[in-house]
C-alpha cells in the first residue's frame, strides 16, 4: 500500500510535518482550537482544486466538528491531513503494529516481568495480519538516569545527595533540570537494556523482519523515555511519528511491555498525534497487576480502545487497506482530543511536571 493521499491533489503547505504551523495560522485568535469559522478558511485555502459549494463547506465542517461544539484540536488537524482525499471525500486507512520493549531484560534479564515471554507466541502470531510493523526498544547508556546504579554511583544531579550509596531499585529521586529539560521525579530501577548488550536484544523467538520499521527510545542520559514516541520530559522527539506519517498509518495497535507503564504512554502519545490507537491486552504483561484497571480506565478516557488479539486482527481484517467516511473517522479520533490532557495528569513517577 502506498501513500495515503495522491500525488498533485495536496497543496504543497499541506503536509502533516506542519501540522502545527498549519494550525496556528488558521487559529487567529489564539485559544488552540479552531472554531467553525477559521475551520471553513482552512478547507478553502487546503482544497482551492476542489470547488466547494456553500452547502458541501456546510456539511464538511459539521462532519469534522462531529461533537458540535464549533472546535477542533491539533490532533484531529494531524490526522486529517495525513489521509484524507478530497476527490473521494474519505480517508484512507493503513495499519501499524507497534511492538514495545519485548526485550530480554523484560522478560529474564535485569527486570524481568513474569510470564511476559508467554506474549512473545501471540504477537509472532497476529503480526503479519498488519500493514506494517515497528519493533521499538529501551536503548539505554550505561549510566542512565533511571539506573539505581547510577544513582549510587553519584552519576546523577539530584536533590537527595545524602542518600548517594544507599538507594535501592524502585526509589525514587529528583532529577534537577539542565538545559535539556525541568526538574522532575524519576523511579530508579536495575541497569537494563544498556545500548547493544544481550538485555536490550528483542527475546529470542520474537519475529522480526528486515522490513520491519524500529524505533529507539531512552538513549539520552538525562531523560528516561517511557513512550515509543517521546521522551518522559516531552523534550525529545524519537521520530516513531514521522515513520508511521510516511508510510500513511492511520491505525496504531500497541503491544509489548509493559502494560502499565511503556504500552500505556506510548498508546496517550499516539492518541494525541492524530492517530486512531488501541491496545492489545493478551499481547501485553504489565509491571504490576494493581494498575490494570486503573490503566484501562484511563485509556477508555482517552478513546483509546483495549481489546484482544483475536479482535484486533478481526478489526484490521475489516479495514484491509480500505477507506472510510470522514464522518466515521473523526468520531472515531475525537475521543483522543482528551489524551493529551490526561497524560498531563499521570502520576507516572518519572514523567517531569510538564509532561504529567
Amino acid at each position: 500500500m502506498g501513500q495515503c493521499c495522491a500525488p498533485g491533489h495536496r497543496q504543497p503547505f499541506l503536509t502533516h510535518h506542519n501540522t502545527a504551523e498549519i494550525f496556528k495560522q488558521f487559529d487567529t485568535n489564539g485559544n488552540g482550537e479552531l472554531e467553525a469559522t477559521e475551520l471553513r478558511s482552512f478547507f478553502k485555502q487546503a482544497f482551492p482544486e476542489t470547488e466547494l459549494s456553500e452547502t458541501e463547506m456546510n456539511d464538511l465542517v459539521t462532519q469534522f466538528d462531529t461533537d458540535q461544539n464549533g472546535t477542533i484540536g491539533l490532533n484531529e488537524l494531524q490526522a486529517f491531513l495525513r489521509c484524507y482525499e478530497p476527490w473521494t471525500k474519505t480517508i484512507q486507512r493503513k495499519t501499524a503494529l507497534l511492538v514495545i520493549d519485548v526485550q530480554n531484560d523484560f522478560i529474564t534479564g535485569t527486570l524481568a516481568v513474569q510470564n511476559s515471554d508467554s506474549i512473545v507466541k501471540v504477537i509472532n502470531e497476529i503480526r503479519d495480519q498488519f500493514d506494517c510493523v515497528v519493533i521499538s526498544y529501551d536503548w539505554h547508556p550505561q549510566d542512565h538516569c533511571s539506573f539505581v546504579e547510577s544513582a549510587n554511583d553519584g552519576k546523577l544531579k539530584i536533590k537527595e545527595t545524602g542518600s548517594v550509596g544507599s538507594f535501592k531499585a524502585f526509589n525514587q529521586v529528583t532529577l534537577l533540570a539542565d538545559d535539556d529539560r525541568a526538574e522532575h521525579a524519576q523511579m530508579l530501577y536495575p541497569r537494563h537494556c544498556v545500548q547493544k548488550s544481550w538485555g536490550s536484544e528483542c527475546h529470542k523467538d520474537l519475529v522480526v523482519k528486515p522490513q520491519d520499521m524500529s524505533v529507539y527510545k531512552g538513549q539520552k542520559a538525562n531523560i528516561d523515555s517511557y513512550s515509543a514516541f517521546f521522551d518522559n520530559c516531552k523534550a525529545n522527539d524519537t521520530g516513531l511519528t514521522k515513520q508511521l506519517e510516511d508510510a500513511g498509518v492511520t491505525d496504531v495497535y500497541c503491544c509489548g511491555l509493559v502494560f502499565d507503564i511503556c504500552v500505556k504512554s506510548s498508546a496517550l502519545h499516539g492518541a494525541e498525534n492524530g492517530f486512531r490507537v488501541s491496545v492489545i491486552e493478551d499481547a501485553c504483561k504489565p509491571l504490576s497487576e494493581s494498575e490494570v484497571e486503573p490503566t484501562k480506565k484511563l485509556l477508555a478516557e482517552a478513546g483509546v480502545k483495549v481489546m484482544s488479539s483475536s479482535k484486533a486482527t478481526e478489526e484490521v481484517k475489516q479495514i484491509g487497506g480500505g477507506k472510510m467516511a470522514l464522518k466515521e473517522f473523526v468520531e472515531s479520533v475525537k475521543p483522543h482530543k482528551r489524551a493529551a490532557a490526561l497524560h498531563k495528569s499521570e502520576t507516572l513517577s518519572s514523567h517531569c511536571p510538564a509532561a504529567r
